[in-house]
């Protein structure tokens, strides 16, 4: 699997595929779906120069963003096309992603609504830190990064 960084041309793409995978998720945790307020909302927070696109065989499959923090790795958003779901293509993200974190900790939060995203970072032994209204946080530790 291939990893670049995201860019402008990037961001049709970037917005449906966010939209396409997280609409049932969103939609369950809200109980409506807005899609035009779900398209500006990621439009607004979408940290470009911190997103990454990756491909099998030249073609888009997933993308994620995320950034340093003092002490960890923040994971703003992981999303793999539905398409190419449970394909292994998360994990492989997830060891790119703990070689950027530098042996920091990878911090997370993930929609309580969004039960598959949840059972997928409980199956790498991420750790749940704290609940807010609309999310579970969660720490993936460096001691449990695949090699």
């Amino acid at each position: 699997m291939e990893c670049r960084p995201a860019v402008v041309e990037d961001i049709p793409w970037l917005t449906d595929t966010f939209v396409t995978a997280l609409r049932t998720a969103i939609t369950t945790e809200r109980g409506y779906w807005d899609e035009h307020k779900e398209r500006d909302q990621f439009a607004e927070q979408l940290r470009l120069a911190d997103t990454w696109v990756l491909l099998t065989q030249g073609s888009r499959v997933a993308f994620y963003t995320a950034w340093l923090e003092a002490d960890h790795l923040f994971l703003g958003t992981l999303c793999v096309t539905p398409e190419h779901q449970k394909r292994g293509i998360g994990t492989q993200a997830m060891r790119t992603i703990a070689s950027q974190a530098g042996g920091r900790p990878i911090h997370l939060a993930v929609l309580k609504a969004n039960t598959a995203a949840r059972r997928f970072y409980e199956r790498l032994d991420c750790r749940k830190l704290s609940t807010s209204r609309h999310h579970d946080h969660f720490e993936w530790p460096t001691s449990v990064f695949p090699r």
